[in-house]
């Protein structure tokens, strides 16, 4: 059931990223009139947000599973650090309800003011925002593990790092664009998936050896 969990998550991830992107408002900031204009986008897309952020747990305790016995240590350090990335990043997908809230009650000039001062506060930039950074890390680890230990081709970390940088890239342009770097990470994810979800459950539970 776990193996069949992490598959399904190891994809699902992936899509509700692309469908946040999708969904989301134009425009790099959190502009009230914007987020007023688009309030239904808003609260979709982030809530797509919260769920691919949600699908990352089980990915990465799969990815780490795959690797307990070969690469123990990268495992555990990889896993250590995406579960705490994953734990922050669900903390600050919340922030666009409130900011939506900002927008619909308050002056725009009051309503950019709260947020501004909102994200200079050291509690959210130290304790949320930065640690949030941790998860792209904890992946990327988990990733570069695997094809060291020749359990996944070359190509699965590439594409995940560009994954992760496409959308800081395209942050001023259309929500599409933004989007494709979502792909890249669903053919990453999705070639592991397919490896998990086809993996017999001897390989799976470490009583049969792993191919290679």
């Amino acid at each position: 059931m776990r193996r069949i969990v992490a598959g399904l998550a190891l994809i699902a991830w992936p899509v509700f990223q692309f469908l946040a992107f999708l969904t989301s408002p134009p425009g790099a900031e959190h502009d009230p009139e914007i987020f007023r204009t688009h309030a239904t986008a808003v609260q979709v897309s982030a809530l797509f947000y919260v769920w691919a952020t949600l699908s990352l747990i089980p990915v990465v305790l799969g990815l780490a599973h795959l690797l307990r016995e070969r690469a123990p240590r990268a495992s555990n350090v990889g896993a250590a650090l995406g579960l705490v990335g994953a734990g922050h990043g669900l903390t600050l997908f919340t922030t666009d309800f409130y900011d939506l809230a900002l927008a619909q009650t308050l002056p725009d000039a009051q309503a950019e003011e709260v947020t501004r001062r909102a994200n200079e506060l050291g509690g959210f930039v130290y304790g949320m925002l930065l640690p949030g950074f941790l998860l792209h890390v904890g992946l990327i680890t988990l990733l570069v593990t695997l094809v060291a230990v020749k359990m996944a081709p070359w190509w699965v970390p590439v594409a995940a790092l560009a994954g992760t940088i496409v959308p800081f890239l395209t942050m001023d342009q259309a929500p599409v664009v933004q989007s494709t770097g979502s792909l890249l990470h669903l053919a990453a994810y999705g070639w592991i998936a397919l490896r998990v979800l086809r993996m017999p459950a001897a390989e799976w539970a470490g009583t049969r050896p792993v191919r290679v």
